[in-house]
């Protein structure tokens, strides 16, 4: 994992959430946790020094922190659910999205989330329905949690279906 990739993350959101897991330190921008292992305690000015952050630039960032995980951080939940990454990337007001889907839905994450890792071909993801987030793991083990884009705009999903229907209509054409 890029620390550097991580910590810019945390930079252009102004956001902190560093929580205590079990075996690691989870930070994040607060809408992503990543695991940190093998750091001494991460604390509000721990995390100012390391991102190299002066005091009045510091006034404008929020640093949350929590003694315990508020979400599981085992690398498998029950009753997760397998997603397969579409092939695709979409831009939507400004964000680029990966279109996750499985267990009959597609969700969106952003995927600036993705760029701490260093090989997004070893990258497997799951719905976490009690959670409400996107596990992915590295291989077998847990690298992140991502809260999922609620795509809830009607002109997107507008767009969406007309993509689906005239990419149906010409595959049909080719048959």
């Amino acid at each position: 994992m890029k620390i550097s990739k991580l910590f810019a993350l945390m930079k252009q959101r102004k956001r902190i959430v560093v929580m205590q897991g079990k075996t690691a330190q989870w930070v994040g921008d607060g809408v992503s946790l990543y695991p940190i292992y093998n750091l001494p305690k991460l604390s509000e000015r721990t995390m100012q020094t390391i991102l190299d952050i002066n005091d009045d630039a510091w006034d404008k960032f929020t640093f949350d922190e929590y003694d315990v995980m508020r979400v599981s951080e085992d690398d498998f939940s029950e009753g997760q659910i397998d997603l397969q990454p579409m092939e695709i990337m979409l831009h939507w007001k400004g964000s680029d999205l990966i279109p996750l889907y499985g267990g009959g839905r597609i969700y969106f994450i952003m995927a600036k989330y993705l760029k701490p890792f260093t090989d997004a071909i070893l990258l497997s993801y799951s719905w976490r329905k009690d959670e409400k987030v996107i596990a992915v793991n590295e291989g077998m083990l847990l690298s992140a949690l991502i809260v999922p884009v609620e795509v809830t705009d009607p002109v997107f999903r507008e767009t969406l279906y007309r993509l689906y229907d005239f990419t149906r209509r010409q595959a049909g054409e080719e048959e």
